[in-house]
């Protein structure tokens, strides 16, 4: 017998004594069907190639151990070595941790060399390593390299965390990194993890990820180019817990969704994180519940996408394209929205959600029709393509979970799933090694990327090279983008929602009340969890598109701002969809008017998108954040969220047209107005009814510089605290400091408390549940907000009386006249006051302020100036735009000129910034002579210095850029490259 095949029997004889208490409750079920054989055993898995993994110490059954996980990526246990471990069974340390901890080892597509992350001891951190096994040799790729907002923090000594190594194409590694020191919207985990990007030596180090702004994890190639991420999906009325995994190009062009995070279960949503692809180019994902399971749960399979049908099923979970997956999930929630097609449960024994994985707990084993499964034992983590689509996991018996008391602790070992196939039991599994003294994490077949996939290296998907030949919109060197879509009739953002046969919209698939569920407090994916809809509309009351702006936020103590997602939101713009000929409506291919648009945008800057009617109305809204690179067009999405449809093409539309001008969002912000103040001269709709506006900037709207001003103007008079029994009670001038609910600590004026906070103040009552904010305000909403109704003199939410008593518990009485009242009203004493009345514009700012979920300054000083920003809602955390198009990283046939585009879209560039160094002669000027004034600008936001003496040759060379903008934040371009018979690195 050989020594893996006695190891692996001694293994399981020496397996912790309290696993035979529970096998114990097996039955009649054969130990074969719990315990794993050795992979000796079968002859036919061919198992000759060494593995690298990580050995992590372990306590015995009574003792927990640290895993990271999403809620805590930054953790490890002390002493955790990087092992190799030999076919035979022999292994020898590669790199011995000490104190520290190694995490996220990934192999080289060569197959001799190995990145891992080394956690350090408190106060923490971690850095980017590379190791060629043979020879030992360790290079340091990262070196705690902190990049915060200097406009925010002068400086920082906070841990930095450098993890999650992958290789792609190109010489590059994708990790991820805490640097840039932002902070997730809703408290967990403690930092948020981008993307960026780095040569193999370290150099060039590039965020590709200015989306990630609530958090990123374990970037993996696809076979195809494409690198797969855990992402963080808690924007907009999210909660804390939606990872969801989604794909990028290695430059960060061209993002889209793999497997949404739209678990309607919102009191326990499982996140998808820890990803791999098979041979047979299979995506296998594992979903788990965040916190109490060391990131172990059940894993996931996903099949190559046929060319030329769509990728997910429909936004209707009860479609039978979104299929049924096996019971041993056991929680019923049923599919998921958007399934990815084809997709099925790998490990159909193995529970992802957060309770204990151990039938001999009461309860625990009970599967759907009674009985209980005794085989259901155990949970999976850190899955990893092997050759021969085989699959490597760590998995665990015993309950897996610490939340409580449960005993034994987990207990991981390397097994192998044979041919990526499902299983239901785990005996169907193969043991490779499981030491009771350790937890093995982390297993990697150390061979060549050609071993598993069969060809060197994935496919090499060129970076955007941002030369202007994509749009005469974006010239080379732009620090801009292009964003559009083909129809905004094309869309499934309804929640539940079906789409009935000839047409190309979801509709609410059961009763009319499916999509206010989450209005009545039940669970319901409607603003919870996917992109969601304002209530029943039609799609002729589509208008306009709203493009809003995300600042990140600086991790510093305290809150600075309060709004309902703790997202400080800007208006980039407000473009009208509709489009007049005539008095005609131009049709798209689907036969529907045309929706087709197309904005030029700043680059690097998250942004999102909510849906218009003519009033300025949130009637859909996309909960989920994206970006541009610079010189990138995106209009391929086929449609609203519509990933169950083939997509209309946006070469068919309006938009595509060469005579249509896309609308510039970079120098001017159109906004929504009434007729009256139209200055378009445009027809944006049938009647003529609407216009409009452009502001310079950015458009904010906040509590005390936008909200109250009109309460004090025309609201305040009759709506006062001095009033006993003001009308309506209610009150619009109480500057008294109410607390914050989530942190009383911070205080904010009592009429926001009353309009904007409080569920149980005067109308509805506690009855009201989420999204529901008051008695006035619906979350993200004005559309369905009582406050909005008041102001308009009628319902804005288009229900007629009989939906009403089906669909909502509101009391009725506290409806508006159907006019509203302005002008000259009765005073306290009863002489008649005269009240300037509100205006068309007063009507919007308070539509948009709802709709930006109601933002207001906690560090608001009653002497600032309107313009003032403060260091809250106003403070600019997005740091200018900056990209270097020539010398392009690496190499260059030659450098004749240096062409820089920068832009900064909130408080403007602070050109007295602007420098450009090289650490080799330019011309006349010597090394480390400051450029910029030499630089000339040659269109919008493109800078262009055009060298006397080209380089023909230069063996290595680095070129700095650096600009602020007048917050005082700083973008630095490091470009480290070589011209002509230079010679690459790494």
């Amino acid at each position: 017998m050989s020594k893996r095949s006695t190891f692996s029997l001694l293994v399981l004889a020496v397996f912790p004594a309290a696993l035979a208490a529970q096998t114990k409750n097996v039955h009649d079920a054969s130990l074969d069907t719990v315990h794993p054989k050795a992979i000796a055993t079968d002859p036919t898995v061919k198992y000759d190639y060494d593995i690298v993994y990580v050995r992590a110490p372990r306590y015995g059954d009574k003792k927990g151990t640290r895993w990271a996980e999403i809620s805590n990526p930054f953790i490890g246990e002390p002493g955790s070595d990087l092992v190799l471990l030999h076919p035979d069974g022999s292994e020898e340390v590669l790199v011995a941790a000490g104190k520290n901890c190694v995490a996220d080892p990934y192999v080289a597509f060569d197959g001799e060399s190995v990145y891992y992350a080394l956690l350090y001891p408190p106060p923490g951190g971690s850095d980017i390593y590379k190791i060629h096994v043979k020879t030992r040799q360790i290079v340091q790729l990262t070196h705690q390299e902190c990049t915060p907002n200097t406009g925010v923090v002068k400086s920082s000594r906070s841990a930095v965390f450098n993890l999650g190594p992958c290789p792609v194409p190109g010489n590059k590694i994708m990790f991820t990194s805490n640097r840039n020191f932002f902070k997730p919207p809703r408290g967990y985990p403690s930092s948020t993890l981008q993307l960026f990007v780095m040569d193999a030596d370290g150099r060039n180090v590039e965020c590709v990820g200015h989306f990630n702004l609530a958090g990123a994890l374990h970037p993996t190639i696809l076979q195809d180019g494409r690198v797969v991420f855990s992402s963080l999906e808690s924007q907009g009325l999210r909660g804390a817990l939606h990872w969801g995994i989604w794909s990028v190009n290695p430059d960060g062009t061209h993002w889209g969704p793999v497997v949404s995070a739209l678990n309607p279960d919102i009191g326990a949503p499982t996140g998808f994180h820890f990803q791999t692809q098979l041979s047979d180019q299979s995506i296998i994902v594992e979903e788990y519940y965040n916190q109490n399971n060391s990131g172990f749960g059940t894993l996931l399979k996903i099949p190559p996408q046929e060319p030329g049908y769509p990728a997910f099923g429909p936004a209707y979970r009860q479609d039978p394209r979104n299929p049924v997956l096996p019971q041993g999930r056991f929680y019923g929630h049923g599919p998921l929205p958007f399934s990815p097609i084809g997709l099925q449960m790998l490990t159909t024994f193995a529970r992802a959600d957060d309770g204990p994985a151990d039938p001999s707990l009461p309860g625990q084993g009970a599967v759907q029709g009674g009985g209980s499964d005794p085989t259901a034992v155990g949970k999976f983590t850190h899955p990893s393509g092997a050759p021969d689509n085989h699959l490597l996991v760590v998995w665990s018996m015993g309950p897996v979970n610490h939340q409580y008391a449960y005993f034994p602790k987990l207990d991981a070992g390397i097994y192998l799933i044979k041919s990526g196939k499902p299983i239901n039991r785990p005996g169907q599994m193969l043991l490779i090694k499981n030491d009771p003294n350790f937890n093995e994490q982390w297993p990697r077949a150390l061979v060549p990327y050609k071993r598993i996939y069969g060809v060197d290296e994935p496919k090499r998907v060129p970076p955007l090279a941002n030369d202007g030949t994509q749009s005469p919109w974006l010239p080379a060197g732009t620090p801009f983008g292009l964003v559009g879509t083909s129809s905004l009739y094309k869309r499934e953002s309804c929640p539940e929602g079906q789409v009935p046969p000839g047409s190309v919209t979801a509709t609410y698939a059961g009763k009319l009340n499916a999509g206010y569920d989450g209005l009545l407090g039940r669970d319901s994916p409607n603003w919870g969890s996917q992109g969601a809809d304002a209530g029943p509309y039609a799609n002729d009351d589509i208008h306009a598109i709203r493009i809003v702006t995300q600042e990140p936020s600086t991790r510093l103590p305290g809150k600075q701002f309060y709004n309902h997602a703790n997202e400080r939101l800007r208006i980039l713009g407000e473009i009208p969809v509709r489009k007049f000929s005539g008095g005609r409506q131009p049709t798209d291919p689907d036969g529907n008017p045309d929706t087709s648009f197309l904005a030029k945008i700043p680059a690097d800057t998250s942004f999102t998108f909510q849906t218009l009617d003519k009033n300025g109305m949130v009637l859909n809204a996309s909960q989920t954040w994206h970006q541009l690179r610079p010189g990138e067009i995106r209009n391929d999405c086929g449609g609203c969220h519509a990933h169950s449809q083939q997509p209309t093409l946006f070469e068919q539309t309006f938009a595509a047209r060469p005579a249509y001008v896309p609308f510039d969002l970079t120098q001017r912000t159109p906004l929504l107005t009434s007729r009256d103040h139209d200055e378009s001269r445009v027809q944006w709709d049938e009647k003529g009814e609407t216009g409009l506006r452009y502001v310079t900037g950015v458009k904010d709207v906040e509590y005390y510089r936008d909200i109250k001003p009109i309460f004090a103007r025309s609201c305040a008079p009759c709506h006062t605290v001095k009033d006993p029994n003001p009308p309506g009670k209610l009150v619009l001038d109480d500057d008294r400091p109410a607390p914050l609910p989530e942190d009383g600590s911070w205080k904010v004026p009592t009429t926001y408390h009353h309009l904007a906070l409080d569920m149980e103040w005067k109308h509805g009552g506690p009855g009201y549940g989420f999204p529901v904010a008051s008695s006035y305000i619906v979350k993200f909403q004005s559309r369905r907000s009582l406050l909005i109704w008041k102001i308009y003199g009628r319902r804005t939410d288009g229900l007629t009386a009989e939906q009403l008593r089906k669909a909502e518990p509101l009391d009725l009485s506290i409806m508006p006249p159907r006019k509203a009242v302005v002008g000259l009203v009765a005073g306290r004493d009863g002489h008649m006051l005269k009240v300037a009345p509100l205006t068309d514009e007063d009507r919007f700012t308070l539509v948009r302020w709802i709709d930006l979920g109601c933002p207001v300054e906690l560090n608001y000083t009653p002497s600032a100036r309107p313009e003032q920003r403060g260091s809250g809602w106003m403070l600019d955390e997005t740091r200018p735009t900056l990209t270097v198009t020539y010398p392009r990283a690496g190499a260059n046939s030659e450098v004749a000129r240096i062409l820089i585009g920068m832009h900064d879209y909130y408080t403007g560039l602070e050109m007295e910034s602007f420098r450009v160094t090289a650490d080799f002669p330019v011309d006349d000027a010597p090394a480390g002579a400051d450029l910029a004034s030499r630089f000339k600008q040659i269109t919008q936001g493109v800078w262009q210095l055009t060298l006397n003496r080209p380089l023909a040759h230069l063996a290595s060379g680095k070129l700095t850029v650096e600009v602020k903008d007048r917050q005082g934040n700083l973008t630095r371009i490091d470009r480290s490259f070589w011209v002509g018979a230079g010679k690459s690195r790494g």
